[in-house]
């Protein structure tokens, strides 16, 4: 009898044992959020309120709730402080439904307290600068908490960390705030600020540091730098210096800086972080074009022949109307910013009756910046030409001409401000291999202009002229015909020249010009419609413009670029569609 006793005592205890020892699983609940706020700051309170991003999870026990809905008023009012309402009340409410629980915020902001006064004190080497009005100044605008406005704690860190980088920009590498204080009166809403600024010393660039090279010496990296030792300290040139790299094709990244500690102020050391690109690319491309139709090209580059960083490029190209076959050797830029190189080219061509087979070797000079080219070129050509009258000409010139062109687009990839200008004078003379004599002169010019917020106003010009011998001794790649997808819409890809027995060969002047307007639907599409007209003649007395107009689609896609234009063209009382796409593999 014992013994049963005690074995039910210890099944008891075991039962009560295992009974708190288990973990108690409390029912979830599910539960909506109500607030009534002002507009202005709802926003603000169902991003960031805990009891709101709790709402949406399945394991919210109703004690949890409760915790939430107790914290919840103390998270509004700080909330409301961020956005400059100091003086606000909140009321919580708890009601279960039938079904689910209801949280009530009840919300009285009050109104916004605003700055009255902002006294910022710059003090430190700039007291002896002699930009000393501009670079406060600039220091002021970079604040964008001003008298009147609303104080909110972002803008207020915002204008904090503004001002530090409008000095950090240029020449004070080391600004910061030394103390800053925000005194708000809840009573009377108004908020008094005030910033000390201690622009340190002034900063100039020491010597270059490169790692991560392992194939190019590092002159490749050094004679890409706009820095010299001794040079202001410039924010932007250290970004142009890493752009520089990052588009110079051996580098798959660059991470280019300056030391800020105040012991290095006089010479500040520039370092350069980079990683090498593979040297070696086969590069596939194909795409279409109403002027030459579908085209495929492919292409190898080696930006480390022979193991001393020159840059070796071929590809070949073909579409309905040519095929080109280019091959092309380039050193490494130097330290005055110039590269060498030279090519060579053969190609064939079927254009408007004209038949030709071109071959050409080239030696160029080239010096590139981020808004100026400058190119001397010499090149070779010969050439043979056979019109449709089956009539056959060979002609060769030795070329020598000077090329500049201007960037100051906003996008080179999607233009939609500032202007791009290029002009080019070269020549040729009989008595140096050539079998004519003439000079050249052609210039092109694009300007683009907003329109209100979604228009963009596309002005554009080419002007061309050439004298010295007949025609007949020139190559007819320094003649001029125009017409098609990207000069005069309307007509057939270089349809507009001298016609010679139902052939269209090149003239001596050209003209085009081209208004166009593009209001954009999206930020990436648009509608345009256009006017263009121009013209290629032998005699500048027989000049008379053919036009085209029409409208068109623009789209900035994933794949680049995508033109699409239905065009009239007035001299062939002809509607013309013109497209242009492409694409490239790497």
């Amino acid at each position: 009898m014992t013994c049963l006793r005690s074995r039910f005592a210890l099944t008891v205890l075991f039962g009560l044992f295992t009974l708190i020892s288990s973990p108690v699983i409390a029912a979830s609940v599910s539960y909506s959020v109500e607030i009534t706020a002002p507009e202005s700051v709802t926003g603000v309170l169902r991003n960031n309120l805990d009891i709101v991003s709790w709402a949406g999870r399945e394991d919210v026990s109703e004690g949890q709730l409760r915790q939430l809905v107790r914290t919840a008023s103390d998270q509004v009012l700080s909330l409301l402080t961020t956005e400059g309402y100091f003086s606000s009340s909140v009321k919580v409410e708890l009601d279960k439904r039938e079904s689910d629980w209801l949280v009530r915020l009840l919300v009285e902001a009050g109104e916004p307290t605003r700055v009255i006064s902002v006294d910022l004190r710059i003090t430190g080497a700039i007291d002896t600068d002699p930009d000393q009005d501009q670079r406060i100044r600039e220091a002021r605008d970079a604040f964008i908490l001003n008298d009147g406005m609303v104080f909110r704690q972002r803008d207020w860190d915002t204008s904090k960390q503004g001002v530090e980088h409008s000095l950090h920009r240029r020449l004070y590498a080391a600004a910061r705030v030394t103390s800053s204080r925000a005194a708000i009166d809840p009573q009377t809403r108004q908020a008094r600020l005030t910033v000390d600024i201690d622009t340190g010393p002034p900063f100039f660039f020491g010597e270059v540091e490169v790692n991560g090279l392992q194939r190019y010496p590092v002159s490749t990296v050094r004679n890409l730098s706009p820095i010299r030792p001794g040079d202001p300290y410039d924010e932007e040139q250290l970004l142009t210096f890493q752009n520089r790299l990052l588009r110079n094709g051996r580098f798959a990244s660059a991470v280019v800086w300056a030391d800020s500690d105040h012991e290095q102020a006089s010479a500040a050391p520039v370092y350069i972080n980079v990683v090498e690109s593979k040297a070696r690319r086969v590069e596939l491309s194909v795409g279409f074009s109403t002027n030459r139709g579908a085209r495929g090209a492919v292409g190898y580059n080696d930006l480390d022949t022979f193991d001393r960083g020159l840059d070796f490029d071929t590809r070949l190209q073909i579409d309905q109307v040519s095929q080109t076959l280019f091959a092309g050797l380039a050193l490494p830029q130097n330290r005055k910013g110039w590269v060498y190189g030279i090519d060579g080219k053969f190609e064939e061509q079927d254009i408007q009756g004209v038949k030709r087979t071109d071959w050409s070797v080239a030696g160029a000079r080239t010096y590139v910046v981020e808004t100026y080219k400058s190119q001397q070129i010499l090149q070779l050509l010969a050439e043979n030409r056979r019109l449709a009258d089956s009539s056959e000409n060979n002609v060769m010139a030795l070329y020598l001409a000077q090329s500049w062109a201007w960037n100051a687009l906003d996008d080179l990839l999607a233009p939609r401000k500032g202007f791009f200008a290029d002009l080019e004078v070269g020549g040729s003379s009989r008595d140096i291999v050539s079998d004519g004599t003439f000079g050249r002169v052609l210039a092109n010019g694009y300007y683009f202009q907003p329109v209100s917020t979604f228009g963009t106003l596309q002005l554009r010009v080419e002007v061309g002229a050439l004298s010295g011998d007949d025609s007949v001794n020139i190559p007819s790649e320094y003649l001029f015909r125009t017409g098609g997808d990207t000069s005069v819409r309307g007509y057939e890809f270089e349809s507009l020249g001298v016609d010679v027995n139902g052939a269209v060969v090149g003239g001596r002047y050209l003209l085009v010009g081209s208004v166009e307007y593009i209001q954009w639907i999206k930020p990436k599409l648009g509608a345009a419609i256009f006017y263009d007209a121009g013209n290629a003649v032998q005699d500048i007395s027989d000049y008379s413009a053919a036009a085209g107009y029409g409208v068109g689609v623009r789209w900035y896609s994933p794949i680049g670029p995508i033109n699409f234009d239905v065009a009239y063209g007035e001299e062939t009382d002809e509607f013309r569609v013109h497209f242009t796409a492409g694409y490239v593999f790497q």
